[in-house]
C-alpha cells in the first residue's frame, strides 16, 4: 500500500494553531485502474492536495455510507471521479475514472456555479 501524511490546518476551521493530519491511503490496484481508465495516480493526488490545501473545488457526492466519491479536475485538468473510505479524518482510494457523459454534463455545470 502506499501513503500520503498530508497536514492541513484549515481542516480544523482556520488558523487555529493546531494543524490535523489526514492520510490518504491508496492499494497499487487503484492506480492500475486509473491507468487503465487514461488516468495518472500522480495528477488525482496533486489534485487531492491542492483541495486540502484549499486551492482547488472538489464535488463531494454522498453514497449515505461510509464512501464519498469525489468529482474533480486532476492537477492536469482531466476531469475524474474517485470513490473513497471515509476512516476517521483519514482517505482510502478504492476506484476511479474518467468523468464522461451525463456525469461530466452535471459536473461541468457545477463548475460554473459558487456552490
Amino acid at each position: 500500500m502506499n501513503w500520503l501524511q498530508v497536514w492541513n490546518p484549515a481542516y480544523l476551521g482556520g488558523n487555529t494553531g493546531y494543524s490535523r493530519g489526514v492520510a490518504i491511503d491508496w492499494h497499487y490496484r487503484f492506480a492500475y485502474l486509473l491507468g487503465v481508465a487514461g488516468v495518472d495516480i500522480d495528477d488525482v493526488v496533486d489534485a487531492l492536495l491542492d483541495w486540502l490545501a484549499g486551492q482547488q473545488r472538489v464535488w463531494l457526492r454522498s453514497t449515505d455510507s461510509q464512501y464519498v466519491v469525489m468529482w474533480m479536475r486532476t492537477a492536469s485538468g482531466s476531469p475524474v471521479e474517485i470513490l473513497a473510505r471515509i476512516a476517521g479524518s483519514d482517505l482510502y482510494l478504492v476506484a476511479g475514472r474518467a468523468l464522461s457523459g451525463d456525469r461530466l454534463n452535471e459536473f461541468e455545470k457545477w463548475e460554473d456555479t459558487d456552490e
